[in-house]
């Protein structure tokens, strides 16, 4: 069962160099899930977390974006097998949740996920996020950027959707549940090159938030 802790607090980050889960990040490995909000409602939150962790991750959408009524966002998503399952949490603007344990991604097959308010029939519980800054301090694009849940033998999905480039200079928020102990998430970031990055941050209880970046010596050297 995945963690949704009510703790309110804002957590710390510990930054180290550390073995990345071993599969490789090849653009054409990756697939496409899509959301598409027919709610009728705008929908504020969604997590899309590797069925093995025990942790739902970031919130896709990050603090800064809204999936509003009618419109559709596309996220690439890396997975080690030919079919990976995923669960999937949304929640509304007016605290609507929807709600899929084991959602199956298949090679070959984009997934599209279409919310309905049919879908969201259940009260979403309060909890509250801590905000991670990822800054691109190298001199490349970075066209794919994954955190994962450290539990996860997958990458899971490209917290940039599919049209989003981050640029050198700029950076992403992203909102994580609050949890009230300890949790590892690995970071992968992808250049225009196909260059690869890696590190990895431990969220801590009762700390600040804070920045961190990507920067040229996280790369990876075969």
């Amino acid at each position: 069962m995945k963690i949704l802790s009510g703790t309110r607090a804002l957590l710390a980050l510990g930054l180290g160099l550390a073995a990345m889960p071993s599969l490789a990040v090849d653009p054409a490995h990756l697939n496409l899930i899509t959301f598409e909000n027919r709610t009728g409602d705008d929908i504020r939150y969604i997590f899309l977390s590797p069925s093995d962790s025990q942790h739902w991750g970031t919130d896709i959408l990050g603090s800064t974006r809204v999936l509003h009524d009618d419109d559709d966002l596309g996220f690439f998503i890396h997975y080690p097998d030919r079919c990976n399952e995923f669960d999937i949490y949304a929640i509304s603007s007016t605290d609507q949740a929807y709600l899929v344990y084991g959602y199956e991604i298949c090679d070959g097959e984009e997934a599209n996920v279409r919310l309905t308010r049919r879908d969201l029939n259940d009260d979403a519980p309060e909890f509250d996020f801590t905000t991670v800054q990822l800054a691109n301090d190298t001199d490349y694009d970075i066209w794919y950027l994954f955190f994962s849940p450290g539990d996860s033998d997958m990458w899971g999905v490209d917290q940039l959707d599919k049209d989003t480039i981050l640029n050198p200079g700029e950076s992403v928020s992203l909102l994580i549940p609050a949890e009230s102990k300890e949790v590892r998430y690995d970071v992968r970031a992808v250049d225009e090159d196909e260059d690869t990055y890696s590190f990895y941050v431990e969220i801590t209880p009762g700390e600040d938030e804070q920045l961190f970046s990507v920067v040229n010596s996280d790369l990876d050297v075969d």
